[in-house]
């Protein structure tokens, strides 16, 4: 989230009445420091101060668009510096490890399942053996006695 430049509709709204103001008094002293130069004098700071802080969030995002640039930059360094060490030593090597790649092979799940061997000893017949082990695609077991 970036920060927003503002205006100030209170210097707006100032800078109008004071212009109705000097229309009445062009030196209006209402007394309790209520003049008109007081009065001009806060809305002159009031608006240095709003054009100082725009021009500080204008920084800022210059700044920001400049950090997110070099972020960019570094990232994509970073891995053509793993690359270089992959190419020079190998994936599978210590130092590619050591520079912070990973051996996919290690990573990687496997996904497929392999069946259970069941062994068929000589003392067994073979539709018992094949009754205890096989399934007919549902989880249950066939009946063949």
């Amino acid at each position: 989230m970036s920060l927003r430049t503002r205006t100030s509709a209170a210097v707006d709204k100032a800078q109008l009445r004071l212009a109705l103001l000097k229309s009445v008094d062009e030196n209006l002293d209402l007394g309790h420091g209520l003049t008109i130069e007081a009065y001009n004098h806060l809305i002159n700071t009031t608006r240095a101060t709003l054009e100082a802080h725009n021009t500080l969030v204008s920084n800022l995002e210059e700044s920001r668009k400049t950090i997110i640039q070099m972020d960019k930059a570094l990232s994509e360094i970073s891995e053509r510096m793993l690359s270089g060490v992959a190419t020079v030593y190998g994936r599978n090597s210590i130092q590619y490890s050591k520079a912070g790649g990973s051996n996919g092979k290690r990573n990687k799940k496997s996904s497929s399942k392999v069946a259970p061997v069941v062994a068929v000893l000589p003392t067994q017949p073979a539709q018992a053996a094949i009754a205890s082990a096989s399934t007919n695609g549902n989880g249950t077991t066939p009946l063949l006695h």
